[in-house]
């Protein structure tokens, strides 16, 4: 989000960048511009708010209150009091057995970014994770972009909510190889979360485009029906379930999630549509 194509590497050589980088092709001035001002992803809905806390100087981390154990039936209230129930375990285990309503952004992705795009930062948070260390990680990450409002967590997770009898959901995990068998099916419905440019670049047929920074705005405005088997797919799998969970939320009833994503589904040799090819 701070730049395009930003690599991992923290030093390189002017020979290095010459040999790679996508910028320093030769090009004219106005291609130049074209080339780093089109196709931006959307600016987070934290970046401003995170541009004020910079120019004031943020808190420093030991300041932070930690967020305290709650039981099963405590959380319940404080989700129907208005907190965000944020489950930060991985797509997997999200899918097996979650808490109803709650948003599934897990720690092994972009998780700060997309927690500060998808959640309103007035929130209070409780974190629902795997173990005590995630839920520590949790309240760092999201420090970072700002959001300092964690106020507690399930105390034992998933599993001490199922033991309480508190009751459970579900979203399937699909492979693509199974979305291939399923994709005759004229009531299947498929969503791709990604971005515009990544979905004109080739998506699975039949797909409709929602990509995630926007879901809430622009479910409503495609032609689904929230009963129908319903297919989310994004890149790899990690954005489509953090979909799943919204459109859950939003009342769909009868979800999967597409492991591996549209990367998967090319590296399969399956066909794709392009606007183009339309």
């Amino acid at each position: 989000m701070c730049g395009r194509n930003m690599s991992a590497e923290t030093s390189s050589t002017i020979g290095e960048q010459r040999k790679f980088n996508y910028a320093l092709r030769p090009m004219s001035k106005e291609q130049f511009v074209k080339l780093m001002t089109s196709d931006l992803p959307d600016q987070p809905v934290y970046f401003s708010k995170d541009a004020e806390i910079n120019r004031a100087g943020a808190r420093e981390l030991s300041a932070l209150s930690a967020p305290v154990a709650l039981s099963p039936h405590e959380v319940l209230s404080l989700q129907t009091s208005g907190h965000v129930l944020l489950d930060v375990r991985s797509a997997s285990e999200f899918g097996a057995g979650h808490v109803p309503g709650s948003v599934n952004i897990g720690l092994g992705g972009q998780f700060a970014i997309w927690a500060g795009s998808l959640i309103p930062m007035t929130l209070p948070i409780v974190i629902i994770a795997g173990s005590e260390p995630q839920v520590d990680e949790s309240v760092v990450r999201l420090a970072r972009v700002g959001i300092e409002n964690v106020k507690g967590y399930l105390d034992g997770g998933i599993e001490s909510w199922r033991e309480a009898g508190l009751p459970i959901e579900a979203i399937e995990q699909v492979s693509v190889d199974e979305l291939k068998q399923q994709i005759s099916n004229s009531d299947l419905q498929i969503v791709d979360v990604r971005r515009p440019a990544e979905y004109g670049n080739g998506h699975v047929p039949r797909a409709l485009n929602a990509p995630l920074a926007f879901l809430d705005r622009t479910i409503d405005q495609l032609p689904l029906d929230k009963d129908k088997p319903t297919a989310v797919i994004c890149a790899g799998g990690y954005r489509s379930s953090a979909a799943a969970s919204l459109l859950q939320q939003q009342g769909f009833t009868n979800l999967v999630n597409v492991s591996g994503g549209t990367g998967a589904w090319i590296n399969a040799g399956y066909p794709v549509e392009t606007p183009s090819a339309k």
